[in-house]
């Protein structure tokens, strides 16, 4: 095992040797993939050096750097997973308009922690109530918390469930929507599942075989989700 000498001093600034030094540096970073870090590289360094600052806090500002930007495109891909179908977020959530809603009860939910004891939560009332927005706030809440996270609708999922059972992948759909921390399912109103089985080519249901269906998606989701953490 070999290893690289350290230097007893820093080379003095606009030499030979610091050009080689930082270049050394600039392609340390690259090799490692913090392109982040290498491109705030010569500002860290020129704002350590007009304010003194020591070698532990220009790495820290520099690595600081790089763990926001990864952080950042971590939140990113996340959201783009979830698919959420509108910008709502718990915090523009019109609680004046909705009578009878427990803000602390919304509040500890923004926080989620029963995302960690697997707890299932149903949003029930009548239409134009706001349920769609906290649901939807909710889901946005956990991603930002770093939760995988997936929204859907009712209609969308039964379609896709009856076209996987035809085409034999149920089970890879099950994993799929098994796979997320929080799955959210919007329920819809009769026309938007009638649409649904236009597009995917199954016949129109009555209510009674869209609730029988419903269940058993959600029976199996559950069933999946069981299994994959055993």
């Amino acid at each position: 095992m070999t290893t690289t000498p350290i230097p007893d001093a820093v080379p003095a600034p606009n030499t030979a040797e610091a050009a080689s030094l930082y270049q050394r540096l600039r392609g340390h970073l690259a090799v490692l993939k913090l392109h982040d870090a290498a491109e705030a590289l010569p500002a860290v360094l020129d704002r350590a050096q007009q304010t003194n600052l020591s070698m532990t806090a220009t790495l820290e500002e520099l690595l600081s750097i790089e763990v926001d930007a990864t952080e950042a495109r971590r939140l990113a891909g996340r959201l783009r997973f979830a698919c959420l179908p509108t910008p709502a977020s718990l915090e523009d959530f019109d609680f004046d308009a909705a009578a009878g809603l427990d803000r602390k009860l919304i509040a500890e939910l923004g926080t989620c922690r029963y995302l960690e004891t697997a707890t299932n939560l149903l949003l029930i009332g009548p239409p134009g109530v706001g349920k769609t927005h906290l649901a939807v706030g909710l889901a946005r809440a956990a991603v930002h918390a770093g939760y995988r996270t997936y929204f859907t609708t009712a209609a969308d999922l039964a379609a896709r469930c009856h076209r996987a059972a035809i085409e034999g992948r149920w089970a890879t759909t099950m994993r799929f929507f098994a796979g997320p921390t929080l799955l959210v399912v919007d329920l819809c109103r009769p026309r938007n599942y009638a649409d649904a089985g236009r597009r995917s080519g199954w016949a129109a249901l009555s209510c009674n075989d869209l609730q029988y269906f419903e269940s058993e998606c959600a029976w199996h989701i559950h069933s999946a989700s069981r299994n994959a953490s055993s």
